[in-house]
């Protein structure tokens, strides 16, 4: 098989440059969180053309929201192989918000920025950016997704109720994160409280007359 060329317009090109500016992006936010993510510093970093980087990732939080799916891929592929031990569907949901927290805890600094990018409103004039990612994927785009799938498995049916009380754990999930930036919660309340809404949200209802 011949050698794959990192240069050009090829896909593989393409997919290795994106690799680059994720990498460089994600290295920045380690060192100093959401500040110290400079889009000029991710070219140099990365080794890309400035006007390259703007043309798939318009701004950083675009850049960060990328670089949030691919750790959400990463948390997908480890509870593929580990996948959550507990024997309720709330008890696994709980299982994977643990985690996510965790993966927060070791990088605080990424914890920061890809918080801050989520949060920050855009202006009210913003249109939906044309540009497309550099990559395309069908990777998991929330947390919810992860929740789902551990809680339930791949061949479940969400339905609108289960997809609310979801998307509240993952509200929760991304508050008390920021709260723990804050030095507002400890790591043990916060899984404390994971747990509990976990528990509150996805518990089934019981049976009339039981």
């Amino acid at each position: 098989m011949g050698r794959v060329s990192r240069k050009g317009r090829t896909p593989e090109a393409r997919a290795f440059r994106a690799e680059r500016v994720l990498d460089a992006g994600m290295a920045l936010a380690t060192r100093g969180g959401y500040e110290a993510v400079q889009m000029r510093e991710v070219a140099r970093i990365a080794d890309v053309a400035l006007s390259t980087l703007y043309r798939y990732y318009p701004s950083k939080d675009a850049l960060l929201n990328a670089a949030t799916i691919m750790q959400l891929d990463q948390l997908r592929q480890d509870l593929l192989r580990r996948p959550p031990r507990q024997r309720t569907p709330e008890g696994r949901a709980a299982e994977v918000l643990h985690r996510a927290f965790r993966a927060m805890q070791y990088n605080r600094g990424w914890a920061h920025a890809a918080l801050s990018a989520f949060h920050i409103p855009k202006p009210l004039d913003r249109r939906p950016d044309d540009a497309a990612p550099l990559v395309e994927t069908s990777l998991p785009t929330t947390l919810a997704d992860l929740i789902a799938l551990a809680a339930w498995g791949p061949s479940h049916r969400t339905t609108s109720a289960e997809y609310r009380a979801l998307h509240m754990l993952e509200s929760l999930w991304s508050s008390s994160v920021i709260s723990w930036l804050n030095d507002q919660m400890t790591p043990e309340y916060v899984e404390e409280r994971l747990r509990f809404a976990a528990k509150r949200l996805l518990m089934p209802e019981p049976e009339a007359g039981k």
